[in-house]
């Protein structure tokens, strides 16, 4: 599966726009699901999504296993860890994810190592603008 890389505003006026590896996703719990577009960051550990995304899929999200995160600045921030179904919207492959849910600002959807790198290969072409997944079987 090919995908376009997503081109979104800059907060450099130098540079008004750039594009970043964002792909929709649908998430599923046992109650709901619901289709949000997600960043693949290769950075990340696993698959993060912000709390009211959890609550939206109806779980109790501070039920969840307690773990914590820290980004970039260093700050440890909690997150609790449900597994849910992912699936890349135009496919028709779920994968199951174990992914943590935060109330932190900076995330709102994020692809990890952990789950979607595990089930798929990821192929950047930057100077393409195409994101290349293939399942890993």
């Amino acid at each position: 599966m090919k995908l376009p890389y997503v081109k979104i505003p800059s907060a450099d006026p130098r540079k008004p726009w750039i594009i970043r590896p964002i792909i929709p996703v649908i998430i599923s719990s046992q109650q709901k699901s619901v289709r949000i577009d997600a960043l693949i960051d290769s950075g990340a550990d696993r698959c993060f999504f912000h709390y009211e995304l959890g609550r939206r899929l109806g779980l109790e999200v501070e039920k969840g296993y307690l773990g914590y995160v820290s980004g970039i600045e260093g700050l440890r921030s909690p997150v609790w860890i449900h597994n849910i179904r992912l699936q890349i919207v135009g496919s028709d492959e779920q994968i199951l994810v174990e992914a943590g849910f935060t109330k932190s600002a900076g995330i709102f959807a994020i692809l990890g190592q952990e789950g979607f790198f595990d089930a798929y290969r990821i192929k950047f072409e930057r100077d393409r603008g195409i994101i290349e997944i293939v399942p890993i079987k």
